[in-house]
């Protein structure tokens, strides 16, 4: 059966707030979180699956009342758990893509993070048919598109935009191919 999954990575966030699972969208995420649902409007979706984290809903939430579909929480699509606060992010993360089992007390290494995304996105492959939104985090997704197509890297992950479109096609004899979706948000 031909589908295509879309992945998006969630918009803006609002750093000023550090609690990651609450972290809203900036005034301007929530414009491009708007602009983002034009483009779904005609894709054929059946379902909606988010990280639950707050930015992440509010990323996909306008195209879900648009299309009107439900958005189904799934807990393993969440962000990698760095453990504590890292002062330098870049530092840290090309230590993480060097050495994937490489983590901090009480975080993820990107071994864990695969260990659970990817069982969870081959569940939900199998769980629901049709097109699909799954909405996430740079991370996280960047660890799945590793997988999916052994070729997404440390500088790939470096380059993905908030918010971010992939499009990953499925057909009938399950070969895929995958790009990123151009967006000129304004």
């Amino acid at each position: 059966m031909n589908r295509t999954i879309y992945f998006v990575r969630h918009s803006i966030r609002d750093t000023r707030i550090k609690e990651d699972e609450s972290a809203p969208l900036t005034e301007l995420g929530k414009q491009y979180a708007m602009q983002m649902s034009e483009f779904f409007q005609y894709k054929n979706i059946q379902h909606i699956l988010s990280s639950p984290y707050k930015r992440t809903i509010d990323t996909i939430k306008p195209t879900a009342e648009l299309l009107n579909l439900k958005i189904k929480e799934i807990e393993p699509f969440k962000e990698r758990i760095i453990g504590e606060w890292v002062e330098n992010f870049d530092e840290f993360s090309l230590r993480q893509w060097s050495q994937t089992d490489y983590r901090l007390p009480n975080g993820e290494s990107l071994e864990d993070v695969r260990n659970r995304i990817v069982p969870s996105y081959q569940k939900v492959l199998s769980q629901y048919e049709g097109n699909l939104i799954i909405t996430g985090h740079g991370t996280a997704l960047a660890v799945l598109f590793n997988e999916l197509t052994g070729s997404f890297t440390y500088e790939d992950w470096k380059n993905m935009k908030m918010p971010d479109i992939y499009q990953l096609d499925y057909d009938h004899q399950n070969n895929i191919s995958f790009k990123k979706v151009e967006m000129n948000f304004m």
